[in-house]
């Protein structure tokens, strides 16, 4: 019996098979190194945030020191409030008043104010009133 040759099943070749596996890893090393950045973007962020709040609250703490020591400067002839302006245009003062007490030595006090709204306040014994 004759053989009959019949044609063999030709195999499907993909051109590139690699490329699609090497694509997927670029996208996931790309992403991976987004995450990386806008974590570090972040973090440095955050910090730069944080240094400037403390910033404005030492220069807080020193406006209010130096309002007390204005205070001080007047002596007894603080008898009232006293209202000293620090930003007229965005309607920022200080706020400064004598706190009296009985079993206590005199106090001056100096608030923060901010669009008529009270903020950081600080005392401090009156110099030459025991």
């Amino acid at each position: 019996m004759p053989l009959i040759s019949t044609p063999t099943p030709r195999r499907i070749h993909h051109r590139h098979p690699q490329p699609t596996r090497r694509g997927l890893a670029a996208l996931g090393l790309v992403l991976a190194l987004a995450l990386l950045v806008g974590t570090f973007a972040i973090a440095t962020g955050g910090r730069a945030t944080q240094s400037r709040r403390h910033d404005l609250h030492h220069q807080s703490i020193a406006l209010l020191e130096s309002a007390i020591q204005t205070a001080q400067s007047l002596g007894e002839e603080l008898e009232s409030d006293l209202r000293l302006p620090v930003d007229e245009g965005a309607a920022v003062w200080i706020d400064v008043k004598v706190i009296t007490s009985d079993d206590q030595p005199n106090q001056i006090e100096a608030t923060l104010v901010r669009n008529n709204r009270p903020g950081m306040s600080i005392r401090r014994p009156q110099r030459g009133n025991s």
